[in-house]
């Protein structure tokens, strides 16, 4: 089943299949594998019904499976925590359909998806390993990484609502569950890669943003701001994605603020005084 989409691995998920992966996530604190006889009396399971569910489990690449003290024992996969993610969000009326994959990164995959009003929406699968951002693993509250992954879940899609909800530049967030982000579709052109017509236009509404999280959501900032998470439209429309790892952090506003002032003035001669910028940023003016 290595060839199958998320969708089509979603769709031979079952019951049983569904309530082993919960309670895979459910025991993250406790155990990194779970041996068979303790999934098994924890949910009332028989030999068959663990059989036959396991390994459609492995075939879909749910779980992982190895031996502990020569007992059989399951750990779940990224791709587990995407299906549990998938059908939390169809049964809280989030998302309907998904679709194909659109963006991967070494910390996300984005699909398209469909809400139920058959609105074209972007789900975002977050991915967290060893590597997070260049920061410890101290910064979260623990260092597995599944709740590391749950973390920086829930982390972007609380960082969207404020911004949003204050009126900033990024994509409205619509709901969120396990290690998934449902939002807004934006179609939109990285900064990097685009001509814009009215680069001073594009640079404020970029600092409005910023301005905004700053004031309005008690000093957060970005934290890893430059011309590959801002996109912009045919309109010159902004928006300014990928916020799981915003800081409330002085010295991550001033590298956000300096990254983004140093592209616009090597690409469009555009100069702003630096100290100017981060007092208005931060409100002072």
């Amino acid at each position: 089943m290595n060839s199958l989409t998320l969708a089509e691995r979603v769709a031979v998920t079952d019951k049983l299949d569904y309530l082993i992966l919960k309670f895979l996530i459910q025991k993250r604190e406790k155990y990194q594998v779970i041996p068979k006889s303790i999934i098994k009396n924890s949910l009332n399971l028989t030999e068959n019904e663990y059989a036959v569910s396991s390994l459609r489990l492995l075939k879909t690449g749910a779980v992982t499976k190895t031996r502990i003290r020569g007992e059989e024992a399951l750990s779940i996969t990224f791709t587990g925590l995407d299906i549990v993610a998938t059908k939390s969000l169809y049964t809280k009326k989030i998302l309907n359909r998904l679709g194909i994959v659109i963006g991967e990164g070494k910390e996300s995959k984005v699909h398209f998806g469909y809400s139920f009003s058959d609105d074209t929406v972007a789900v975002k699968y977050h991915r967290i390993g060893r590597r997070t951002y260049k920061r410890k693993i101290d910064e979260f509250y623990n260092g597995n990484w599944i709740s590391m992954t749950l973390e920086n879940a829930k982390r972007e899609y609380e960082n969207l609502e404020c911004v949003k909800r204050n009126m900033g530049n990024v994509p409205s967030p619509l709901g969120f569950s396990v290690n998934a982000v449902v939002m807004e579709y934006f179609e939109g052109i990285p900064l990097y890669r685009t001509e814009v017509q009215d680069p001073e236009n594009v640079l404020d509404k970029i600092l409005a943003t910023l301005r905004i999280s700053q004031v309005y959501c008690d000093g957060l900032t970005h934290g890893d701001l430059s011309p590959y998470n801002v996109l912009v439209d045919e309109s010159q429309n902004v928006m300014i994605i990928d916020w799981p790892q915003a800081t409330r952090d002085n010295e991550a506003l001033e590298a956000d603020v300096e990254n983004i002032l140093s592209y616009f003035d090597r690409k469009y001669s555009i100069s702003r005084d630096f100290e100017e910028v981060i007092d208005y940023v931060k409100g002072k003016t």
